[in-house]
């Protein structure tokens, strides 16, 4: 149970918030107080009111900055993207939780346990919390909108990976015992951390696979600015590069370890096509792997034995990933448009006790479980729409502004989303990457050098453009009577 100090941290957040974008630009400010509150936060300590979704290390902050900026920013929040397949996607995805009310409203009994059906109140409360889901999405869009800014977001994400590696590294040495000391408790069963006959490091995120996870994103960061570097500079993001890789070992994830070997190597010297076909092979594997799942075409017993061959634990870990997987989607099959609804209904339960005998890892799993189809398409389609424009923008051959930061923000949103197919490690941060790059918008390579308009030039522009015109025709008519009116005068 959290301590006193872990409830003063937490509600002296929004205060830090509102410093943080009183001093400094919106965009910096709300890169920081939205990773800052996923670095350092309390697990477990919220409040919650009746309707109102409950108020956590993720939603706290995110309703926080959509109110600041409101008041604080003098930009125009725009709540609707442009494109008008994100605008549908959202509104599927926020209508998504009313049509798995209408189609749950019965009770599921188990055996001796029953679980009751949804009421108005959870499709309400569904829809908050979707709304409060998309809000990092909605102001990555609106405020990290130039290549400036996505600079800062690579550069402050790289930083927070240098100043959380001091814990992380304690914590490897002395076994996850920091949020002891600081908050109280600990988030997790304290043997799971253990891998590799050593620790993983928690700090103050829910387990080791986060931390990891985050440590995995810090080194593409730095991988990208790396990549953006004169000779003169290189050497000082290549050492940072090298600390971090350093660090995410120490960490004793697999495949956060195997996600920065494969994309460290496209970031840094790969060119912009073949980072395009990696781009477009992730976003497509998110978006089919559950039919393929589904279909049996995941060759899961081939994936076990690999993961035999680096520990004998991994591959029975993944073994009783993949039966889970379809415990889950048998389940989820019973009511595929619209999903089971919350309150645990998507998982199962033992027909003769009532003990509940499935566990949850993919986030792709809980989705389809929850909302349904109608939920995943609103959900992963959101999120893997700035990938799949990325390539259609490369196909027509379109240029970027510094094109090294756009395509690695992308390979750090794909490998984020590759990452939901094992874990449910979804946070703020990977919604606040993907509108970030939704916003992205290639130029023509003529038009890279040219000074940028406002939008008062722009609507003027026309109206030069026919004054000029008006100039032109005025002194050719003129032309005739100023020659005879010089022929007079001499």
């Amino acid at each position: 149970m959290p301590n006193f100090f872990a409830y003063v941290v937490f509600f002296s957040w929004p205060v830090i918030m509102a410093v943080l974008f009183k001093r400094l630009p919106a965009d910096r400010a709300l890169v920081w107080s939205l990773l800052g509150a996923l670095l350092f936060l309390p697990e477990e300590t919220y409040f919650d009111f009746p309707v109102v979704p409950t108020m956590n290390k993720e939603t706290l902050p995110s309703v926080v900055a959509m109110l600041l900026c409101l008041f604080m920013v003098p930009q125009k929040i725009r709540f609707f993207p442009q494109s008008r397949l994100a605008t549908m996607l959202i509104l599927g995805f926020l209508i998504s939780p009313l049509l798995t009310y209408l189609n749950n409203t019965e009770a599921v009994f188990w055996g001796p346990m029953g679980i009751p059906g949804l009421s108005w109140k959870d499709g309400l409360a569904n829809v908050l919390r979707h709304a409060m889901t998309l809000i990092p999405f909605v102001l990555g869009y609106n405020l990290i909108n130039n290549a400036e800014a996505r600079k800062n977001f690579l550069t402050i994400y790289m930083i927070a990976g240098l100043i959380y590696s001091v814990p992380m590294l304690l914590e490897v040495r002395l076994s996850p015992q920091i949020n002891l000391w600081v908050y109280g408790f600990l988030p997790e069963l304290f043997g799971q951390q253990i891998r590799f006959d050593g620790f993983r490091p928690v700090v103050f995120m829910r387990h080791g696979l986060n931390v990891a996870f985050f440590a995995a994103i810090a080194v593409l960061a730095a991988a990208t600015l790396l990549r953006g570097q004169t000779a003169g500079g290189r050497a000082r993001y290549l050492f940072i590069l090298f600390y971090l890789f350093v660090v995410l070992v120490f960490c004793k994830s697999v495949g956060s370890i195997l996600f920065a070997v494969v994309f460290v190597p496209i970031i840094v010297l790969a060119g912009v096509r073949l980072k395009g076909w990696a781009i477009m092979v992730s976003a497509l594997l998110v978006l089919t792997y559950p039919v393929l799942r589904a279909a049996d075409l995941i060759p899961t017993k081939e994936l076990v034995s690999y993961a035999a061959m680096i520990q004998e634990d991994r591959s029975l870990s993944l073994d009783f990933r993949f039966f889970n997987e379809a415990m889950l989607l048998e389940h989820a099959s019973k009511k595929p448009i619209t999903g089971w609804g919350t309150w645990d209904r998507n998982r199962v339960f033992d027909s003769e006790t009532g003990d509940d005998i499935s566990v949850t890892d993919g986030f792709w799993v809980i989705v389809i479980g929850v909302m349904g189809w109608v939920g995943y398409i609103s959900v992963f389609g959101l999120l893997t729409l700035p990938l799949l424009r990325l390539w259609r923008w490369r196909k027509r051959k379109a240029e970027f502004k510094e094109p090294h930061i756009v395509y690695g923000i992308a390979l750090m949103l794909a490998v984020s989303l590759l990452e939901l197919i094992p874990n449910a490690t979804i946070t703020p941060m990977t919604w606040l990457i993907a509108g970030m790059l939704l916003r992205c918008r290639p130029q023509d390579a003529s038009d890279i050098a040219k000074p940028e308009h406002t939008a008062e030039d722009e609507s003027t522009a026309p109206r030069l453009h026919v004054r000029q015109r008006r100039g032109q025709k005025a002194a050719a008519y003129d032309a005739p009577a100023l020659q005879t009116h010089q022929r007079a005068t001499r």
